[in-house]
């Protein structure tokens, strides 16, 4: 048995002590007092105590009645202290009472320490609690360690027993690929050492994606994309099965590089499997085309060109002797029926200024099953239908695409609310009143008039921030009262005017016609010689 241990005689080591321990406190023997009271009412009057049995009074001529409790003894008018001269007892059990509240979570924080840690506090409902279970947020490992040397990983891969065992080292050394030729290290010693070591390679093509893409922190989607058609040739080379996931990866970096070949290499291998397309990677290689209004995917690889987006859309140039149900553009992996696939492909041929194909788009539109039977959307507002959504949608992608005239007549033919249209798109509207049905314009006249006096405000801030000069009004109550003055030198402004790059307004996300490769951008620069 243990030594017992000796308490401590102050106050407050006990209580902490039984704070962090869960301990009742020993009972302790009084230490000797010596405490001196004067009372402020009659004469004065000293107490001295020695011991908890032995007390010596001393009287004076006014005695007042003493009490004896617990060995203390005290006055029976309220002792007068000067806060300038504190007994010593007391300010050492302030300043004790003060480290022990500041010490009052010692033990919860020991506690949670532990390999069995203490559980955190709960909040709210505990007991009964009939809420849905929120969804786990799964997280996928990723090593944090060290590389792992070439030597030692084709050590450690040699000597594995089993095929779980060299899943684990391949996937080990994949998580801690940065660049692309560590993966291709990886790959030709797992292809050249045994059958079963190809197989497993083969069957890791989850490592092998999230090691691609974390290659494109340090190299260019080129070169990820290079790796993967050497992949593919590879497996190729030993009778390995390319994964569909990996198709459809190197689909997605082919749209995001703006490569027509490798759009057409992997759109003909998908076709084999034309369920492997599924809308959700639909979805993201017509994203990969940089189609949105801020224009990152531009900054990062450039456009496409009109004509070569085109084809990938609607048929390739080459294959147009082929029959229907052989061809591979990407319009044969459309589902007209599911609004994943058609919100995209919309967007897409209106970007390219398609303006007839969206047309006949919106022509079998109005014969879709989603069209014809709608149904509500789980939105906030709950008033949104299919079918609602659709026509939206189609007004919107029509007047980007530049068909002001079928866009006014998609408006007539759906009776399309104007109040309800965004900005933008009463904006690219208005550019074409002309073509604004009388009926329409009869009901719509008052709001029309006033965004077309908001979108004349807006033509000529952009001309003013073109030209560098800037309104000043002469009235505070009339503002179209004022003149104009000069910001910059107009010399300066016109050389900016009169550069190649200078635009009015952005224009991200439309493909262009006359995009030079950048093979052949330094032939097309180059400056004629005098003869």
């Amino acid at each position: 048995m243990a030594a017992k241990r000796a308490t401590s005689l102050c106050l407050a080591c006990q209580a902490r002590q039984s704070l962090v321990g869960r301990r009742r406190p020993m009972a302790v023997k009084r230490r000797r007092l010596e405490t001196l009271i004067e009372g402020a009412v009659g004469s004065d009057e000293a107490v001295e105590m020695t011991d908890a049995k032995a007390v010596r009074k001393m009287r004076t001529t006014d005695a007042i009645d003493q009490r004896l409790t617990s060995g203390v003894t005290m006055s029976a008018a309220l002792p007068a202290w000067d806060p300038e001269q504190q007994p010593e007892d007391v300010q050492e059990a302030l300043l004790s009472l003060e480290v022990l509240w500041k010490g009052r979570d010692q033990r919860i924080r020991l506690l949670r320490t532990l390999s069995n840690p203490w559980p955190p506090t709960q909040h709210g409902r505990q007991h009964r609690d009939r809420r849905p279970p929120s969804p786990l947020q799964l997280r996928l490992p990723e090593a944090s360690a060290a590389p792992i040397p070439h030597d030692v990983f084709r050590h450690n891969l040699a000597h594995a027993v089993g095929d779980k065992a060299m899943r684990q080292v391949i996937r080990a050394q994949l998580l801690r690929c940065v660049v692309p030729r560590d993966i291709r290290r990886i790959l030709a010693l797992a292809l050249t050492m045994n059958h079963r070591t190809r197989a497993n390679i083969a069957a890791l093509h989850e490592p092998v994606v999230r090691a691609l893409y974390r290659c494109r922190a340090r190299v260019h989607d080129s070169e990820v994309l290079s790796l993967l058609n050497g992949m593919r040739g590879r497996y190729q080379v030993y009778n390995i099965p390319f994964n569909t996931q990996l198709l459809a990866l190197g689909l997605k970096f082919a749209a995001r590089t703006r490569s027509l070949q490798d759009m057409k290499k992997y759109l003909k291998a998908l076709s084999r499997n034309r369920s492997a397309v599924t809308s959700n990677v639909f979805r993201a290689t017509i994203a990969k085309f940089s189609i949105g209004h801020r224009g990152l995917g531009e900054i990062r690889n450039g456009r496409w060109r009109r004509d070569e987006l085109l084809q990938v859309l609607t048929g390739f140039n080459d294959c147009i002797n082929i029959p229907a149900e052989q061809q591979y553009h990407l319009e044969t992996f459309l589902d007209r029926t599911d609004w994943q696939y058609l919100h995209g492909w919309i967007a897409a041929l209106a970007r390219c200024k398609n303006t007839e194909a969206v047309w006949r788009e919106w022509q079998l539109w109005k014969k879709n099953p989603e069209r014809v039977r709608p149904k509500h959307l789980n939105v906030p507002s709950g008033r949104v239908t299919t079918k609602t959504r659709g026509d939206y949608w189609f007004i919107e992608q029509m007047s980007y695409s530049g068909g002001l005239e079928y866009a006014w007549r998609i408006v007539e033919e759906t009776g399309a609310n104007y109040l309800l249209l965004k900005d933008r798109i009463k904006t690219q509207l208005l550019e074409g009143l002309d073509f604004c049905p009388p009926a329409y314009w009869e009901v719509n006249r008052d709001a029309i008039r006033a965004d077309l006096l908001r979108k004349c405000d807006t033509d000529l801030g952009k001309i003013e921030r073109a030209l560098s000069i800037a309104w000043v009004p002469t009235s505070i109550e009339d503002e179209g009262e004022g003149y104009h003055v000069l910001v910059l030198d107009q010399e300066t402004v016109l050389e900016k005017l009169s550069g190649g790059d200078f635009k009015l307004e952005e224009d991200f996300g439309y493909p262009y016609d006359g995009i030079v490769p950048v093979k052949e951008m330094s032939l097309h620069a180059a400056a004629a010689l005098d003869e």
